[in-house]
C-alpha cells in the first residue's frame, strides 16, 4: 500500500514539474517567435523598399550597403531559428522523458493494483470475513479491522482512478511530442529556406564587390567628399549641442526627462515607421580587405536608414528643437534635446518645426529626401554631452 501512495505522490510531483518547465518554455518559445515575426516583418519592409528604388540609377556601392543590411537580417533570422531548434529539441526530450516515467508509473501503478485485487479477491468471501472480525479481541481491535476493509477498498478505487487519469496524460502527452516533431520538421524547412536566401545574397553581395573594385578610384573620390561632408556636420552638430544647457544648469523637470529617456534605452521607436538600417555606427569598412591592403573605410557619426519616398520622419522622444539648419545638397538637419541627451535627424526635404518648439514622442518633425542616387533615407544620430552613442542599441531591435 506504500507504494501506491508514493507513486500517487510522484504523479502530482510530475505534475508539478512537467507544467513549471511547459510554462517557462511556453515563454521562451513565445518570445523567440516574436522575435522571428519582427526579424521577417523587417526583411520584408526592406524587400519593398528595395523593389521601390530605381536600381538603374543607385550606385553600386549603395546597392552593396543594402545586400549586406539584408544578410545581417537573414544571419539575424537564422540565428532566432537555431534558437527555436534547439528549444524544440530539448522540449522533445523532455516530453521523451516524461512519457517514459509515466509508461514506468503506469506499469508498477497496475503491478500494485493486480496485487490489491489478489488481496481482495482472497477477501471476497464473506464467512472469511465475518471469522477475522468475530475473532477481534475487542472493540477497539474489531474498529481497525473494518477500517482495513474500508481502506483497501477506497484504495482499489483511488487506484481505478489514477490508471484511467494516467493513461489519457499518456495519450496527451503521447499526441503532443508528435505535435513537437511535426514543428520541428516545419521549422528545419523554413531554416533550409532561408539559408538558400542567404547564400543567393552573398553571391550578390560578391559580385558587387567586384564590380565596385574595378572602380576603385571613384569609390574613393566619394568617400572622400563623403568624409568631408561628415566632419562638417559633426562640427555643426557638435557647436550646437555645446551652445544648449548641460546637466550642471538644466532643471529638474529636464533632469528627469534625460533619467526616462536613458531608461528607455533599447525601447525606443524607429525616426522612420518603415526602413532598414543602411550603414552602421562607428567604422565602417566599405570592403572586405585582403592581406596587406588598404582597407577602405569612414566613420559613420550616427546609423543610415533607408525608407520609402514621402515616408515620415518622427521624434523618437519628448524633447525641446535647438536646431534647425538646411544644409546645402542634404536637405534640413534637426536637432532636438532630451535633457543631457541629443537626438540628430538629417536629410529631411522638409520640417514641421523649428527651434524652440516641444515635442512629444512620435510627433512628426520632418519629412525623407533624396538627395543621392534616388535613395531615401536618414541619417540618425544620438549624443550624450559631445559623445556619439551608437542608435542601434538605443531603438527596438
Amino acid at each position: 500500500m506504500f507504494l501506491v501512495f508514493f507513486l500517487l505522490g510522484l504523479i502530482n510531483f510530475a505534475e508539478i514539474a512537467t507544467f513549471s518547465l511547459q510554462a517557462q518554455n511556453k515563454n521562451t518559445r513565445s518570445y523567440l517567435q516574436r522575435e522571428r515575426n519582427a526579424i521577417l516583418s523587417r526583411i520584408n519592409k526592406t524587400n519593398r523598399i528595395l523593389a521601390r528604388a530605381r536600381q538603374d540609377r543607385n550606385s553600386a556601392l549603395q546597392n552593396l550597403h543594402a545586400i549586406s543590411g539584408q544578410i545581417k537580417q537573414r544571419e539575424a533570422l537564422l540565428g532566432v531559428l537555431e534558437q527555436e531548434a534547439e528549444l524544440i529539441e530539448a522540449q522533445i526530450s523532455q516530453s521523451e522523458q516524461v512519457v517514459q516515467a509515466l509508461e514506468d508509473d503506469l506499469t508498477a501503478l497496475k503491478a500494485e493494483y493486480a496485487k490489491v485485487l489478489l488481496i481482495t479477491f482472497k477477501m471476497n468471501n464473506q464467512y472469511d470475513r465475518l471469522v477475522l472480525l468475530l475473532a477481534s479481541e475487542n472493540l477497539q481491535e474489531l474498529l481497525a479491522r473494518l477500517r482495513y476493509f474500508q481502506k483497501y477498498n477506497e484504495v482499489r478505487n483511488e487506484q481505478i482512478i489514477q490508471i484511467e487519469k494516467l493513461k489519457n496524460q499518456l495519450l496527451s502527452q503521447n499526441a503532443k511530442l508528435a505535435s513537437q516533431r511535426e514543428e520541428k520538421t516545419e521549422l528545419y524547412a523554413v531554416q533550409a529556406k532561408e539559408k538558400i536566401e542567404l547564400e543567393q545574397l552573398k553571391k550578390k553581395q560578391s559580385g558587387l564587390i567586384s564590380q565596385i573594385r574595378n572602380k576603385e578610384s571613384q569609390l574613393l573620390s566619394e568617400l572622400g567628399k563623403e568624409k568631408r561632408v561628415l566632419k562638417e556636420l559633426n562640427e555643426l552638430v557638435s557647436q550646437s549641442i555645446g551652445q544648449a544647457e548641460f546637466a550642471a544648469s538644466l532643471s529638474g523637470e529636464e533632469k528627469l526627462l534625460a533619467t526616462n529617456f536613458a531608461k528607455n534605452k533599447g525601447n525606443m521607436i524607429w525616426p522612420v515607421q518603415n526602413g532598414f538600417i543602411s550603414a552602421h555606427f562607428g567604422i565602417q569598412e566599405y570592403l572586405p580587405t585582403k592581406e596587406n591592403e588598404k582597407k577602405i573605410e569612414i566613420e559613420k557619426l550616427g546609423i543610415d536608414i533607408r525608407t520609402s519616398p514621402a515616408e515620415r520622419v518622427r521624434a523618437i522622444f519628448v524633447g525641446k528643437v535647438v536646431d534647425v539648419s538646411e544644409i546645402p545638397g542634404r536637405g534640413y538637419l534637426v536637432i532636438i534635446q532630451h535633457g543631457e541627451y541629443f537626438t540628430v535627424y538629417s536629410k529631411l526635404k522638409t520640417v514641421s518645426i523649428k527651434a524652440g518648439d516641444k515635442v512629444q514622442t512620435k510627433q512628426e518633425i520632418g519629412t525623407v529626401g533624396a538627395f543621392k542616387n534616388d535613395l531615401y533615407e536618414i541619417e540618425f544620430q544620438i549624443w550624450r554631452h559631445q559623445t556619439k552613442l551608437n542608435p542601434e542599441h538605443w531603438i527596438t531591435k
